[in-house]
């Protein structure tokens, strides 16, 4: 298998639409941060373009989607940086010590229920004496990849400071990120007739700016990603780097490739040894997924709660206890598509499970949640639907760490 890593650095603000419709006289809106299927899209359509295809070919449309674009993730340096972890709260009541609540598990007691849609779910909650009423503070929208190593080797009672948002202007610190800046243009259509703008054809892009305008940071967010490939196009990845576009409306954007140099794509040793001999799994989603069952993974039966994820090593079985898992996200688009005498048109919409989700597992032997994690580190999760490539496209992304039950303890006081 051909492994590539890359890293693109966007001159332009990258246009990520959300799935709401737009055309003239609306605003268009963007996401947060680019879906998977931005990134993989773009990367698939310049190996194509390289390739001197026309993408009429069925066989290498299929080909095509069969690279495994694994990202996007933010890059600062050569250090990545990850979505939030949903499993605590913060309470910056007071600002100079805010307090860290992690959400575990809670096991019911004789007499107590809850609606989870299954009997065998556990109600994730605060620890008790996290006390009265306070309205949490949001911690930094993306972590450092020391800072989450360090939570996901904390089972949820040893002190932790959550990383704040950054409050210096181009929203970046050691620990912590914020989203990129979203940039308006407004725009017109000319008459060709008259050379002048048309009545009511008034419209607006906001795009993501990746630019950092000061300490020192001259190359900004940069949009990290791995390759894999085990077809003909795992020698043409390489050649890659240079300048290509990235997102809709063609946003001018340089890629540079590596073929070694893993670092935080792969199981660092913390989360290996935190693992060791452990029963209880943490899986955090990197990026967005898609699960056939909505929130619930389709691998995990929902009458047992058992699964097996998929490319997981033989005979490693997870029981699900509990989630922490934030409103469904939409996923749509529109389908170039032209292979097969296929028309263009809009893709159905999808629904997924946002980045940051976390879903508290429990492994059936000693040592499987180790090799369980060493194998998936960054690795897809998501389910598969008929007509699309959920997982070679990035989508479900997983991260895994140790919890434990809730012991009466607050994170940090």
């Amino acid at each position: 298998m051909s492994v590539t890593y890359l890293s693109i650095t966007p001159h332009d603000p990258i246009i990520a639409r959300d799935s709401r419709p737009f055309g003239a006289g609306l605003r268009m809106k963007s996401l947060d941060w680019p879906y998977p299927s931005v990134l993989a899209g773009s990367v698939r359509t310049a190996l194509g373009k390289m390739n001197g295809s026309d993408f009429k070919d069925p066989k290498i449309v299929q080909a095509l989607k069969e690279v495994s674009v694994f990202g996007p993730l933010p890059l600062i340096g050569d250090q990545l940086y990850f979505p939030s972890s949903r499993d605590l709260l913060v309470d910056g009541s007071d600002e100079k010590h805010p307090k860290t609540y992690a959400i575990r598990p809670v096991a019911m007691q004789a007499g107590e229920g809850c609606d989870l849609p299954s009997s065998r779910l556990q109600p994730a909650m605060l620890p008790s004496q996290a006390g009265g009423e306070f309205k949490p503070t949001a911690p930094a929208p993306f972590w450092s990849y020391e800072r989450m190593v360090s939570w996901l080797t904390n089972p949820g009672n040893r002190p932790f400071d959550a990383p704040a948002v950054p409050k210096k202007p181009e929203g970046v610190s050691s620990v912590g990120l914020t989203f990129p800046q979203k940039e308006s243009r407004f725009h017109v259509k000319m008459a060709e007739s008259s050379g002048s703008a048309e009545d009511g054809m008034l419209f607006e892009t906001v795009g993501l700016d990746f630019a950092l305008q000061s300490n020192g940071l001259t190359d900004g967010i940069r949009i990290a990603a791995r390759l894999e490939a085990e077809n003909e196009f795992g020698q043409v990845i390489p050649a890659l780097g240079g300048c290509n576009t990235l997102g809709g409306e063609r946003r001018v954007s340089t890629w540079e490739t590596k073929n070694e140099g893993a670092g935080c794509w792969e199981c660092p040793g913390q989360i290996r040894d935190a693992l060791a001999g452990k029963k209880r799994i943490r899986m955090v989603l990197a990026t967005p997924a898609y699960f056939s069952n909505g929130w619930m993974p389709g691998w995990i039966d929902k009458e047992s709660l058992y699964g097996h994820p998929p490319d997981a090593p033989e005979g490693i079985e997870l029981t699900l206890k509990s989630a922490c898992v934030e409103r469904w996200k939409p996923l749509s688009g529109w389908s170039m598509e032209t292979a097969g005498n296929r028309k263009p048109g809009p893709k159905p919409l999808r629904r997924l499970v946002p980045a940051g989700s976390v879903y508290f597992f429990e492994c059936r032997n000693d040592g499987d949640a180790q090799n369980l994690a060493t194998r998936l580190w960054l690795k897809p999760v998501s389910d598969e639907s008929e007509k699309n490539h959920e997982r070679s496209d990035g989508f479900g992304l997983a991260l895994w760490g140790v919890w434990d039950y809730e012991k009466n303890n607050s994170v940090t006081e």
